[in-house]
Formats: structure tokens, C-alpha cells, sequence
């Protein structure tokens, strides 16, 4: 377990960013093309590694050898600064025992993706001693608010701002807390547990979020891992959008506010609980810095990253 944790170098007009699928294949051309013109857009070149072919019928971009073998490249090419997932879906937990370790600790990279590649990104910043990004994705930036992609471009950049003041934000249960940034979608954490990609939340701030899951799922994830002890020496914990998939926001702020509830009901005493963080699925997805000490305070509803951490 990596205990001092490295900040990716910044990246600069002109370098190059590689885009793989390390789960399913992008679904959607055109956010494909609109991904990668954001990108190009922003000053960076785009270096494609590995097959990048959109699909409705297969779960599975590639083989997982051929998956992993893209990311390898990728993450061994001095030219390529930042590594980013096409999109998510289900594969990651297929690809952790092909990782090579040596390969991906050599070299200090972003790299930069969210749902499924929860796996890689806690697995990465607790094995490999670098700090992840928790974001969008290449099929998912045409969609995000211009406040993320200005945040994703600043934290490629190394100019990202420090101090998070968050409207909206539903404080459940105030208070204080600093630890390092961990987590993502609850599904993929869930599915880790007892494997070797599982990892301690002792001491960290642990973010959630999720789409497509009926409440009794949602809720069934959450008593696991209340009954495992999973939530019993948390720093903090950051609800991110947990929404039904199916874009009824009625129904889905109803979702919202029954799982705030049972978390209520399973949360231990002794650290702050925010909701409604812009975190996830549903259109809203503020990057954050896996592996990054944060500090959250509910008086100010501010989250602070400590960049000295790192």
C-alpha cells in the first residue's frame, strides 16, 4: 500500500492525452466524435490505443488481455501524459489481475475516468502511489456542465482550484473531517469486497454514487457494507447522484432522499455526511482527486484538497 502519494505532473497545450476502453465499448458515435473534438479543442492531442468500435450488443470492448495490453501501451509511451477511459460499463474487475504494477508505478500519469473504473482508480492510487482523477470520460464530456470540463482541464493543467464551495449541497450531518479522497460508484466498491482490489477506507472520505439501481439494490449495497464494518472509521462521507437511469427527475429525487435516509440509519456517529455532492451518472460530475487528502467542512460547505499531501 502506497503511503506518500504522487501528483501526475501538469500537461501542457500540445501534449497528448491516450483514450482506451478498459470495459464496454462506447455506445453512441456521435459523443464519441463530440468527446474527442472537446478534447482537441482544449489543446491536447488524442492518441487512440486499442479497439474503439462502437457496439449496443457487446458488454466487452476487447478481449481482457487485449484491454490491458492498451493500457500498458498507453501508460510506457513517455509522449502520452494522461490516460483516459472511453467509457465505463462492466470489465475493470476482469482486467485488475492483468495489471502490470511495475509498469503503472514507473511512471506517474492521470489517469481519468468514473463508474466501473472505480476499480482502477482506488486499486491505482493505493498500489501504485498515484493520485487518480474521478471524472468524466471521453463518451460522457459533451454531456457534462461547463464548470466540470473547466475543473477537468485545470486539473490536467495543474492550476485546479483548491478550496470546493458547492451549491446545493444537502448537509445530512455536520461536523468536520480530513482524510484521503477514496471511492465512486457503490456497485463496483461493493463487488471488490474479498477480492485483492479491495482496499481500507479507515481514516479516508469515502464518495458514493450510482444509476440504474432499484432502492431495495441501493439499499441492500448499503447494509453490506454496513455489516461488513465498512463504514465504521470513515473520515467523511460524500453522497454523490444515485438516479434511476431512466430521466424521471421526480422519481429520481425521490431515490435521492430514501437513500440519504437509510444512510441515516446505517452511518456510525462521528463524521460529517454531505448529499447531493455533483458526483456521478446523472449529468453533474465535479472531478475529484482519488487518493488526495480533503478536508470537508460543513459550516462553509467547503471541501479543501491538500495538495501538500500529494
Amino acid at each position: 500500500m502506497a503511503e506518500h502519494l504522487r501528483l501526475p505532473p501538469p500537461l501542457r497545450r500540445g501534449d497528448t492525452i491516450g483514450i482506451f476502453c478498459p470495459a464496454g465499448p462506447p455506445k453512441n458515435m456521435t459523443l464519441l466524435k463530440q468527446g474527442l473534438a472537446l478534447l482537441t479543442e482544449a489543446g491536447f492531442q488524442v492518441r487512440e490505443q486499442g479497439k474503439i468500435t462502437v457496439s449496443e450488443d457487446d458488454y466487452l470492448a476487447d478481449s481482457d488481455s487485449a484491454r490491458a495490453e492498451a493500457l500498458h501501451r498507453l501508460w510506457a509511451d513517455d509522449e502520452v501524459k494522461a490516460v483516459m477511459a472511453v467509457r465505463g460499463g462492466y470489465g475493470c474487475l476482469r482486467l485488475a489481475p492483468l495489471l502490470d504494477m511495475p509498469l503503472l508505478q514507473r511512471h506517474c500519469k492521470w489517469l481519468i475516468g468514473f463508474s466501473d473504473l472505480t476499480l482502477l482508480l482506488n486499486h491505482l492510487h493505493w498500489q501504485a502511489g498515484h493520485v487518480c482523477l474521478h471524472g468524466p470520460m471521453v463518451s460522457t464530456l459533451a454531456r457534462c456542465r461547463k464548470e466540470d470540463l473547466h475543473q477537468l482541464f485545470c486539473f490536467l493543467t495543474g492550476s485546479f482550484e483548491e478550496n470546493l464551495r458547492l451549491s446545493g449541497l444537502e448537509i445530512l450531518r455536520g461536523g468536520s473531517g480530513q482524510g484521503r479522497l477514496v471511492g465512486g460508484n457503490l456497485a463496483t466498491l461493493v463487488h471488490s469486497i474479498g477480492t485483492p482490489w479491495d482496499n481500507t477506507w479507515n481514516g479516508c472520505m469515502l464518495l458514493l454514487e450510482d444509476t440504474g439501481e432499484y432502492l431495495y439494490r441501493l439499499d441492500r449495497m448499503l447494509t453490506q457494507l454496513h455489516q461488513a464494518g465498512r463504514f465504521d472509521r470513515l473520515a467523511g462521507l460524500i453522497l454523490g447522484d444515485f438516479d434511476s437511469g431512466a430521466g424521471n427527475s421526480t422519481a429520481d429525487l425521490r431515490l435521492q432522499e430514501q437513500v440519504w435516509q437509510r444512510v441515516l440509519e446505517l452511518m456510525p456517529p462521528g463524521f460529517p455526511i454531505w448529499a447531493n455532492f455533483p458526483a456521478g451518472h446523472a449529468g453533474r460530475n465535479t472531478p475529484l482527486p482519488l487518493g488526495m487528502e480533503a478536508r470537508m467542512d460543513s459550516s462553509s460547505a467547503r471541501l479543501s484538497l491538500l495538495t501538500q499531501s500529494a
